[in-house]
């Protein structure tokens, strides 16, 4: 199929040539997202009854961990890469495999709430159950092929240490904000994918793929991820300030989390199955 121009510029010839993100293609994924989330996602499950707290965050985390490390498969060249959303290919990387698991963990949700009235359990705990089932398979396919633990640990070692620090500060200039266990998993989510992303293009030999990113990498490395950090709780503050309704709240910081822990986690295992060596 023949596509406008335009679009083979800004959207399919990226992620052919894996140059990843340009402004263009940067700003219609996140407004489509932040649509998708904010107008479609959020109101549809408020309306259900769903609560977006602590509880909720780790089960979707099972997700985020599900589509993350499938998403290594095309990294190993077990998948194909594509950029015809015609083609099933086009499903196993970005922006593809944000549609494909968002759809899975939306429907996955609905079954939850739907199964749980039947059977009288949970529905948060059945949802976390679904995504645990989905990620385990290939959580163990990938350590299975890792070539470098010694860096993916490095990024563990280095995200606790991040974390730790992070904790420390915030405790001692605004401690409300790591009072709620839902902030930390906001702000590890940023930690994580700067630490990942730190250890990957500074000590390894990926590339950044997000042009903001690349251009605070070029300037000061660890600037990356004390900014990240730094953005992070900056929002958090804001949001507990500024936002009335708890259940939005603890939806913008599960957003926030998922936004930090999705290429945070596959960033550490493409480090750790050897693509960035």
């Amino acid at each position: 199929m023949a596509y406008p121009d335009f679009v083979q510029q800004y959207f399919l010839s990226p992620i052919l040539d894996y140059s990843g993100y340009n402004i263009v293609n940067t700003l219609v994924y996140g407004i489509i997202l932040l649509i998708v989330a904010f107008y479609l996602v959020y109101p549809f499950f408020n309306k259900k009854g769903i609560k977006f707290d602590f509880r909720f965050a780790i089960a979707a985390l099972a997700f985020v961990l599900f589509g993350s490390t499938i998403r290594i498969l095309e990294d190993l060249k077990i998948f194909p890469r594509a950029a015809d959303p015609l083609n099933p290919a086009f499903y196993t990387i970005t922006p593809g495999i944000y549609i494909a698991v968002g759809t899975f963990t939306i429907l996955a949700l609905i079954f939850s709430l739907w199964l749980s009235k039947k059977i009288n359990k949970d529905a948060i705990k059945i949802f976390g159950i679904i995504g645990i089932a989905a990620a385990i398979p290939f959580v163990a396919f990938d350590f299975l092929n890792f070539k470098e633990p010694f860096y993916f640990a490095l990024i563990l070692v280095a995200w606790i240490a991040v974390m730790a620090l992070s904790y420390f500060i915030a405790k001692k200039l605004k401690p409300e904000l790591v009072n709620d266990n839902l902030n930390l998993l906001a702000v590890g989510g940023q930690a994580l994918d700067g630490t990942a992303t730190f250890v990957a293009t500074q000590l390894l030999t990926c590339g950044e793929q997000h042009p903001l990113s690349n251009a605070i990498l070029g300037v000061a490395p660890i600037l990356f991820v004390l900014i990240k950090v730094a953005i992070a709780f900056a929002i958090i503050y804001y949001v507990d300030k500024e936002i009335k309704d708890p259940n939005l709240r603890g939806f913008i910081k599960i957003f926030i989390m998922i936004l930090g822990f999705a290429p945070g986690i596959r960033d550490s295992f493409t480090v750790g199955v050897g693509t960035c060596s």
